[in-house]
Parts: C-alpha cells; structure tokens; sequence
C-alpha cells in the first residue's frame, strides 16, 4: 500500500511542477511556425513582385505569338504564290495590272482587274473561309476598324480598289492596288490581319503589310527589299515607330529571323 501512495504522489509532484518535455521534432514544428503578420507582409511582396513581371511575361509570350503567326500567313500566302507559277508562268507575266488607265473616282476597273487577279492566282491555292469578294458593296462585310499605332483610326473604307477575304487560320487578307504618284498597277499591297476580328486591330501588333511587285516578281514584307534595318524603324512614314503609321514592322520582324526584338516598339 505504501509503495503505491508514493509512486502516486510522485506523479502528482511531477505534474505539479509544472515542467513539460517536447522531443526535438516538437521543437522545430513550434520554430517553423509564422505569424498572420509575416504572412501578410509575405504575400503583399509576392503580390508586388507579380505585378510588376507579369506584364512583360505577357508581352513576351504575345510578341512569340504575333511572330510565328506573322510568319505562318506569310508562308502561307508565299506557297500560294508559289503553286500559281508552276501553273501560269512567272510573276512577270501575270495579269498583273488593270487593262485600261484608272482616272478619277471610278475604280471598277480596279476593281474588276482584283476580282480577276485574286481568283485565278491566290483563291484556288488558299483554303478560303469566306471570300468578301472585291467592291464596295460585296467586301463590306469583312470591314472593320485598324488603327495605327497612336490609336488613330483608319480611314480606310469599303472601296472598288479592295478585295478581302479571310483563310482557314482566321487570317483577314486585304488586296488593294497601290497608287503610287499616281499609277495604279505596279504593285498589289496585301494587307494581313494575323487574327481576323480580334482586337487590337493595330499596325505593328496584329495588322501588318506585304507586297507583290510584278516587275521583280518577288513577294515579301512591305518594306523588306529597303535592308536597312535603321530604314525600317526610323523611315519617316513608314517606319515601325509608334510616331509612324508602322507599315514596315512586318519587314522588321522578317529581317529579325522572324522574331521581335526588345528594341521593337512594342506600342
């Protein structure tokens, strides 16, 4: 009876004194703890962090995205070309300007000579999805706003000197005869919207410009044949600036190895 009343109180004494032991992993699980206001400070520095890189990662992951797309449209439309010649000859040879002199405000011959242009050498080679047709009347449908760089809009309305359809990639592609000093004919602008409807719409971000010179019969970017790279950025109309209306960014993306640069003037 004595030996059990001592080990009881001896257990009451040990609880009395009030000592508790934690084994070592005890310990590091109570060092490993945070309080709510190291938690909150931690997550506001993250928050920050992410604030301030996320935008460029995005900007980053859009410019690869407009790049590779760029280049698909454009090898997309080159092939066509391509399949063409082996069926009509070269360029040169082409049906390639109106065949009566264009004066004044009536453009159907342009828009005739489009009609006829697009469907024999690009419409057969290309999957179409909706073919807008050439005129002011058949090709508004495929109409929408573009704007330059400083946010201006286009003024660019449905036209006989248009011919627009879209191709299987949701790429918007716009024929138009250029008139330079005034002579229509010697060289058909291709104007390529790389995502169709979506926005932005932007010269330099997702609408970009090729060309088709029958006297050289050759078919690149708008701009690309200039070489100089500082003409491509800096020229005073054309250059892919945002103080520019950016018709040569295509060029300058193409003369990059199809990549944009960080010097690019992502607006």
């Amino acid at each position: 009876f004595s030996g059990g009343g001592q080990g009881n109180l001896s257990s009451l004494s040990g609880i009395g004194a009030g000592k508790v032991s934690y084994s070592a992993a005890e310990k590091n699980n109570i060092r490993a703890g945070f309080t709510l206001a190291e938690v909150l400070i931690t997550l506001g520095i993250v928050g920050v962090v992410a604030a301030m890189t996320l935008p460029v990662l995005t900007a980053k992951y859009q410019k690869k995205v407009t790049a590779v797309q760029l280049k698909k449209s454009y090898s997309t439309i080159l092939q066509a070309f391509t399949m063409a010649q082996k069926d009509y000859g070269d360029i040169s040879g082409w049906d390639f300007v109106p065949s009566q002199s264009v004066s004044g405000e009536d453009l159907s011959e342009l828009r005739d000579s489009l009609n006829s242009f697009a469907h024999r050498y690009l419409i057969p080679y290309l999957k179409v999805v909706t073919d807008c047709g050439a005129g002011k009347t058949s090709s508004r449908k495929c109409f929408y706003n573009w704007y330059y760089p400083d946010g201006t809009v286009l003024n660019y309305s449905p036209s006989d000197n248009t011919y627009r359809f879209i191709i299987n990639n949701s790429t918007l592609v716009s024929l138009v005869y250029d008139n330079y000093q005034g002579n229509y004919g010697g060289r058909i602008l291709l104007f390529i919207d790389i995502n169709g409807f979506n926005k932005p719409n932007t010269f330099g971000k997702d609408v970009f410009l090729m060309g088709l010179t029958q006297s050289n019969s050759k078919f690149g970017m708008f701009g690309y044949e200039q070489k100089s790279r500082n003409t491509l950025m800096n020229h005073s109309g054309w250059g892919c600036a945002s103080s520019r209306n950016a018709y040569f960014c295509g060029a300058l993306i193409q003369q990059d190895g199809w990549e944009i640069k960080d010097d690019y003037p992502w607006f």
